[in-house]
């Protein structure tokens, strides 16, 4: 019976693999549908992905207790745990199951392997969901004002961040072996030039340090340096499929066969028909609705623009998706101010997409695959990770010192402050395990060279912490007494509920005097900053509301927002 199952099973796939060449599938159409769905299928589908989701949240706050791993790296080592390195969830009996399917017209038999169908959903749902919610959400937190006026350090450092691990990692590779071609190294390259924000902020938070001028410079070229790697990622699927890297592939990137003029004017145009219908179609829409007294309806409708962004720039515009998802939440931004959509989308996004999808890329690694050379090749590139972005950072604070000051030490970057930037730019994460997950689809990368980056991403997440705590206690052992901004914490609010009391502040500052930047942490965290008083808002669920900044300004806020609340009060008075 198992020989039936593994072969049908082969002959499906050897048919979805003809349909992406024009050819019919072997199994005919409408059998998956018609043949329908028992209850126990249902049920054992149900428990799978119960599985998945209890193991990877439990296995990540584990670790995190145990070996203060972070929780991205923890979920994605849940998901190796749980894959082909170690317990093979797939071969399990229970949900390796097959799944028999009835053409009721031929009269011929199908079956499928339940675990396979399920592994597929799971990634099928993490390849458009989660990539597209977790761009829709780093472009919604994305404040052009503030990006306009970012420092040309954190500029600088964000755009050498993403080209310095580019052009080291080819010119690594190159020696690595003839696995490693140009195609396949810049694909490398790419992957390791975004940096992940949650991670370092993380730290940073954790060691009171966000006052810090690089903690400040590293929010602004983390958000530059994402937004540069998916431009960099669409304009790389661009040339491979012009045949830049040699045979092009556009059967499996989706590319348009057009000459390189025609295909940077085909790309220009994409970003003016995104950026127009942005501006003037989405935003507009959003502040209609909120005028009609319709908000309801701006989160439905973010939902369905991000999926029709997203489809429409890798099937239209020659784009990747994940940049037409980051296009449709900055826009989305501009309309929608107090953040209904991101309110409703981003609770789900984190407690279940967020660990299926970090869960889904640790069960395609299969540590087994690396032999001892390859482990070699982890500890080089992972090398170049960490050193690349520290050149970027260098490169990009001397030349700050140097343009502004002169050659005067006089309030320019020391190395000491240049290192702890450059350390929080080490860790890689949400964007650079996106993109290493559409390059593996693509087959850019090979299986062996996807497992390796994976591992490097999580071995920078581990990295950066480490590097920042080395930092910190030189930075404690050499700094003079300087002014360090008050930090108060409100608590914990059992009645009302820590989350609802941080939502109501929010509402209250925002009619008040308007937000902010937002950047969400793991485990529900949340950091705020109120724009023109440099004070930051933090909601810490273990721990309470803690508001950090000028004790002046943090009284200010924190007047405004109880004599606020006091008037919502008193209209409830009952004279």
């Amino acid at each position: 019976m198992k020989t039936v199952v593994w072969t049908s099973l082969a002959v499906f796939l050897i048919g979805c693999c003809n349909l992406l060449h024009g050819q019919s599938l072997s199994i005919p159409q409408g059998v998956l549908v018609g043949s329908g769905l028992n209850a126990e299928f249902i049920a054992r589908f149900a428990l799978f992905i119960a599985v998945l989701l209890l193991w990877t949240v439990g296995v990540a706050k584990l670790f995190k207790r145990i070996f203060y791993v972070p929780i991205i790296a923890g979920q994605i080592v849940a998901g190796i745990l749980l894959g082909p390195s170690v317990i093979s969830i797939a071969s399990i009996g229970y949900f390796a199951e097959p799944l028999q399917l009835m053409d009721r017209i031929t009269g011929k038999l199908y079956a499928l392997a339940s675990s396979d169908l399920f592994l597929f959903f799971v990634l099928l749902l993490s390849s458009s969901f989660t990539v597209g919610y977790l761009l829709w959400i780093a472009g919604h937190e994305t404040n052009v004002k503030d990006l306009l006026k970012l420092g040309f350090s954190a500029s600088s450092a964000g755009i050498l961040g993403a080209l310095v691990p580019i052009g080291m990692t080819i010119l690594v590779a190159f020696f690595l072996g003839p696995d490693y071609t140009m195609l396949s190294s810049t694909g490398l390259g790419i992957i390791f030039a975004a940096t992940s924000i949650s991670i370092p902020v993380a730290m940073l938070f954790s060691q009171n340090k966000m006052h810090l001028r690089s903690s400040k410079a590293m929010l602004g070229a983390a958000v530059i340096d994402d937004i540069f790697a998916i431009l960099l990622l669409s304009l790389f699927f661009i040339a491979v499929d012009m045949g830049v890297f040699g045979e092009p592939v556009g059967l499996i990137t989706g590319g348009h066969h057009v000459g390189l003029m025609k295909s940077l004017i085909y790309l220009m145009l994409a970003f003016v028909v995104i950026l127009g219908a942005g501006y003037y179609a989405i935003r507009p829409l959003i502040l209609w609705l909120h005028q009609r007294k319709l908000s309801h309806l701006v989160s439905p409708l973010a939902h369905g623009i991000m999926f029709l962004y997203f489809a429409l720039a890798e099937l239209l515009g020659g784009l990747a998706g994940i940049t037409g998802a980051y296009f449709a939440g900055l826009f989305h931004r501009m309309g929608d101010t107090r953040h209904h959509a991101e309110k409703t989308i981003s609770p789900f996004v984190n407690a279940v997409l967020l660990p299926l999808f970090l869960c889904s890329i640790g069960l395609q690694v299969d540590i087994k695959l690396l032999n001892g050379s390859q482990w070699i090749i982890v500890g080089i590139l992972l090398f170049v990770a960490i050193i690349s972005k520290l050149i970027g950072c260098l490169m990009a604070t001397r030349l700050s010192n140097w343009i502004y000051q002169r050659g005067t030490t006089k309030n320019g970057w020391s190395l000491l402050e240049t290192y702890i930037f450059g350390a929080s730019m080490v860790a890689r994460g949400e964007v650079g395990l996106v993109v290493s997950t559409v390059l593996n689809a693509a087959r850019i990368i090979s299986p062996e060279q996807y497992v390796i980056a994976v591992i490097v991403i999580v071995l920078t997440t581990i990295a950066s912490p480490i590097m920042l705590s080395i930092g910190f206690s030189y930075e404690e052992s050499r700094r003079v007494v300087e002014f360090a901004p008050v930090s108060l914490n409100l608590g914990l609010f059992d009645v009302i509920g820590t989350k609802h009391l941080f939502n109501i502040i929010l509402g209250r500052i925002e009619s008040l005097m308007g937000l902010k930047t937002t950047v969400h942490l793991s485990e529900g965290r949340r950091i705020v900053t109120i724009r023109d008083y440099d004070v930051k808002i933090i909601l810490c669920p273990d721990v309470g509301i803690l508001f950090e900044g000028n004790k002046d300004n943090v009284n200010t806020i924190m007047s405004m927002v109880r004599d606020a609340v006091q008037k919502e009060l008193d209209r409830c008075v009952v004279s």
